[in-house]
C-alpha cells in the first residue's frame, strides 16, 4: 500500500507499506527513494510489516526549501513514525539512510527501537588511513561532492549505477531508473546533504547504540575484513554480514532478505 502522511512544516512524506507484524522501516540512500527496497518488502512482509519511505525532497515526498540536513531527517523519521503509530520498531538504514537513523538515535533515543540494521555505510566517512572502514579519503569524497554539483551531476550518476552491483554489466532498465531517482532530488537539496555525509563522524553514536541494541552491519565485499577491523575494536557484539556491492539487497535479495530474518528472530520476540 501507497501512501502519504503529513508531518511538520507541511512535509509529506510518501511511503509504501506491507504486511502485519513488527514494523521494519527501511530508509533509502542519497537521493534514492522506496523503488530501491522492491525486492525486499514483499518478501519480509510474510513475517513482518515491511515499510519504506521516501525522505524530503526525494521519491514522490514534498521538495522543500529547506531541512537538508541529517538532524532534520532524523526528525522527520521520528514524525512518520509517530503518523503511522510505530512502536518496537526495527530500522534498517541503507548508505546515507544510516545517516538518518544515527541522527534519529542522537535526539530522540531508543525507547521505540528494538534492533538496528545498518546497510552498508561507515559510521566515519573519510578515512584516516586508506585501510579503515571508510568511504573514501577526504580529498577524494571534496572533489565528489564538487563533481556532484556541478552540470555533470547526471553523467557521474550514470557512470555510477554499475558500481551498485557486484557482477555488472546490469540492466539497462536499472540503469535509467537509478539515474531518474537520483536526479529527481533538486540539486540545492542534493549538495547539501551529499557534503554533510562526506563530513560525517558517527562514531561514537554506532558505538552507543551497539551498546544498546541487537545491530546487524551488512556490507559490501570490498569493506568486509574494514568492516571486521573496526567491529572488533569498537562494538564486538555487532553481527556482520558481508554480501555483493552496495545495492547487495537488489542483486542478492534472497541472501540479505534471509540475513535480516535470522538477525530479528534471533534476537526479538515474534509479536
Amino acid at each position: 500500500m501507497h501512501g502519504f502522511v503529513e508531518v511538520s512544516d507541511g512535509l509529506k512524506i510518501h511511503y509504501v507499506t506491507i504486511g502485519q507484524g513488527r514494523p521494519l522501516v527501511f530508509i533509502p540512500g542519497w537521493t534514492m527513494d522506496t523503488g530501491c527496497f522492491r525486492e525486499n518488502l514483499g518478501p519480509l512482509s510474510g513475517d513482518f510489516r515491511a515499510i519504506a519511505y521516501d525522505p524530503r525532497s526525494h521519491g514522490k515526498s514534498s521538495r522543500t526549501e529547506s531541512g537538508h540536513d541529517y538532524r532534520q531527517h532524523g526528525a522527520d523519521l521520528a514524525a512518520l513514525m509517530d503518523a503511522l503509530e510505530l512502536k518496537d520498531v526495527v530500522l534498517l538504514g541503507w548508505s546515507a539512510g544510516a545517516c538518518a537513523a544515527y541522527s534519529y538515535f542522537e535526539q530522540f533515543g531508543y525507547g521505540n527501537v528494538r534492533a538496528f540494521v545498518n546497510i552498508d555505510q561507515p559510521p566515519k566517512a573519510a578515512w584516516d588511513r586508506p585501510d579503515d572502514w571508510a568511504i573514501n579519503s577526504p580529498e577524494q569524497l571534496a572533489q565528489f561532492a564538487d563533481f556532484m554539483a556541478s552540470p555533470q551531476r547526471e553523467e557521474f550518476s550514470r557512470m555510477a549505477a554499475p558500481t551498485m552491483f557486484l557482477d555488472p554489466p546490469v540492466d539497462a532498465a536499472f540503469v535509467e531508473e537509478f539515474v531518474a531517482s537520483s536526479m529527481s532530488t533538486p540539486q540545492p537539496a542534493a549538495s547539501l546533504l551529499l557534503r554533510e555525509v562526506n563530513r560525517s563522524d558517527y562514531t561514537e553514536t554506532a558505538r552507543e547504540v551497539a551498546r544498546r541494541l541487537p545491530v546487524l552491519h551488512i556490507v559490501k565485499e570490498e569493506h568486509g575484513q574494514a568492516a571486521r577491523r573496526w567491529i572488533e575494536a569498537n562494538a564486538p557484539r555487532v553481527e556482520l554480514c558481508v554480501l555483493g556491492a552496495h545495492m547487495m539487497f537488489m542483486e542478492f535479495p534472497a541472501e540479505f532478505n534471509a540475513a535480516v530474518t535470522r538477525f530479528i528472530n534471533s534476537h526479538l520476540p515474534p509479536v
